[in-house]
């Protein structure tokens, strides 16, 4: 009987599987050890692995939720001496004003960097500082602690007049925005409006205030409040002379269109004043700021725009780099003259225990890999060399030392695909798990070292600027409490294929250290 080419490399397929299966079950104990470890190993790393791509979705979509923007605002030199940027335009002696002549961020910019593709919304801010608040209790800070030392003592705090807690305790300062939606506050969470709207563009003579404010003055959505802005060249004569009436020189009715609570705890004692004080915060719209600071710049000598700062979106964060490109491609634009920056300050708080997860799972990845290659070169060889009899018998019956190495390699691949489906099951079942409590202990450690003791007045001025940071309230992006960390088919042909990677090398390298020898077959017989 003959048996064609094709048949007998069909019968030697057959016997190499026979051979692999019959040695399988003959030494249960020995391919035990080996399929356990190889399980621990592919375990580890799947678990690994998974933690890894969790990590880093947590960070994309953290990155897509509040990384697509970019603030754009003028850089204006804090000194007025350069009369190339700067006209003199105030009227007032003592009180001088000045107009700045470069470039500053306005509507004709903020319109054409709107029509760059990619670019979704903006959002408008400049600030009213000192706005007086006539028939508004402000929740007390520095300013009325002030005021009731010098009732308790009657000594005056500043002889001068130039500074009068008895003003200063009702004065505030106003945000105003396009949208208040868009404000880091708003989008953190830090404050959340609970009644009402938000400011939306193209309000006017609108306020958003906060419900502890709002109740303190017995006020609601739809009640008014009187804005003004006093002419402080006369106000040092108030307590001079006794007069009470405030010399107003802009006022303005905004209309409460929403009430908003403070999420976040501040630390308070008599040191912030009114205007730092979560509670104090108000927003309104751009409009009607803008229109109180031109008054009140007209009464000085010229009514000027205050500086804009403008915070533009976009629809793909992975884009931001090209976008801002494109945006510095807008003819006739002197870039140098205007800060760009990206918006990461939002965020950051909360992606560092995802990047610290990430770190660890990378760590356990590589570890595991060295782990793996060093136990499988141990324990192969063990596994191997003790085959050497059996090798030595094959190889003087005639079979070649490919096929010998083949079916080595057919064991170890048929113990890896079974640890790999054992080990899959391990890990659809603890991978989110440990993912999860070691992202826990990470946000855990990241509140903890984000908590310092209040600090006492410091002795000299170079502290100042850090005591005075701890009454701040920060909007930043809540903490990703969950990750995904799910074992999906790339995941497993991953560490499949570094895995059996790993195995056939060992394999060929400690075969090929036994069989690759001349007269094999007489040394072991």
């Amino acid at each position: 009987m003959y048996l064609r080419v094709g048949e007998k490399e069909g019968a030697d397929l057959m016997s190499v599987w026979k051979r692999s299966l019959l040695y399988i079950r003959r030494h249960k104990f020995r391919n035990f050890i080996l399929l356990l470890i190889l399980i621990i190993v592919a375990a580890g790393m799947m678990i690994g692995i998974t933690v890894w791509q969790g990590s880093r979705n947590g960070m994309k979509e953290l990155q897509k939720t509040y990384g697509n923007s970019f603030t754009i605002k003028a850089i204006i030199p804090k000194s007025a001496e350069d009369e190339r940027l700067w006209d003199q335009v105030g009227k007032v002696p003592g009180y001088p004003q000045y107009r700045y002549k470069g470039s500053l961020v306005n509507d004709e910019l903020i319109e054409r960097i709107m029509k760059v593709d990619g670019v979704t919304e903006y959002c408008k801010e400049a600030h009213l500082s000192l706005a007086y608040f006539p028939e508004i209790d402000l929740i007390d800070g520095g300013y009325a602690a002030d005021v009731k030392f010098e009732k308790e003592t009657g000594e005056v705090v500043d002889p001068s007049g130039i500074y009068q807690p008895l003003v200063s305790e009702r004065e505030n300062r106003v945000n105003g925005c396009s949208s208040s939606e868009l404000l880091n506050y708003f989008r953190s969470n830090a404050l959340e409006i609970i009644d009402g709207r938000p400011i939306r563009e193209g309000d006017k003579h609108q306020i958003l205030i906060s419900d502890e404010l709002a109740e303190r003055n017995h006020l609601g959505v739809g009640d008014q409040i009187l804005v003004t802005q006093l002419f402080y060249p006369t106000l040092d004569k108030i307590r001079v002379t006794g007069e009470t009436e405030m010399p107003v020189i802009a006022e303005e009715y905004l209309t409460i269109v929403g009430l908003f609570h403070v999420n976040v705890s501040q630390y308070i004692n008599e040191m912030p004043v009114e205007d730092d004080i979560a509670g104090n915060y108000m927003f309104a719209d751009i409009e009607s700021v803008t229109e109180l600071y031109r008054e009140n710049g007209e009464a000085y000598g010229e009514a000027i725009d205050p500086e804009y700062t403008v915070t533009f979106f976009i629809n793909d964060p992975a884009r931001m780099d090209e976008i801002i490109e494109n945006v510095k491609e807008i003819p006739g634009v002197e870039w140098s003259d205007y800060d760009i920056q990206i918006e990461t300050s939002l965020y950051e708080s909360a992606l560092k225990p995802l990047e610290n997860v990430s770190k660890i799972s990378t760590f356990l990845i590589i570890f595991l890999l060295i782990v793996s290659i060093v136990l499988l070169i141990l324990i192969l060889r063990i596994w191997i060399g003790g085959r050497k009899k059996e090798m030595g018998i094959l190889i003087s019956i005639g079979e070649t030392k490919g096929k010998i190495r083949g079916q080595i390699m057919l064991e170890g691949g048929i113990l890896l695909l079974g640890a790999l489906i054992l080990a899959a099951g391990i890990t659809m079942w603890s991978g989110g798990r440990i993912g999860n409590a070691l992202l826990d202990q990470m946000n855990a450690r990241e509140e903890q070292s984000s908590k310092k003791e209040p600090m006492e007045f410091p002795t000299d001025l170079n502290g100042l600027e850090e005591y005075n940071e701890q009454f701040e309230i920060h909007s930043e992006a809540e903490p990703v409490e969950k990750i995904a960390c799910g074992l999906g088919a790339a995941e497993f042909l991953a560490c499949g294929a570094v895995l059996y990677t790993v195995l056939l090398f060992v394999v060929w390298i400690e075969t090929k250290r036994i069989i690759g020898r001349r007269c094999i077959s007489m040394d072991i017989l």
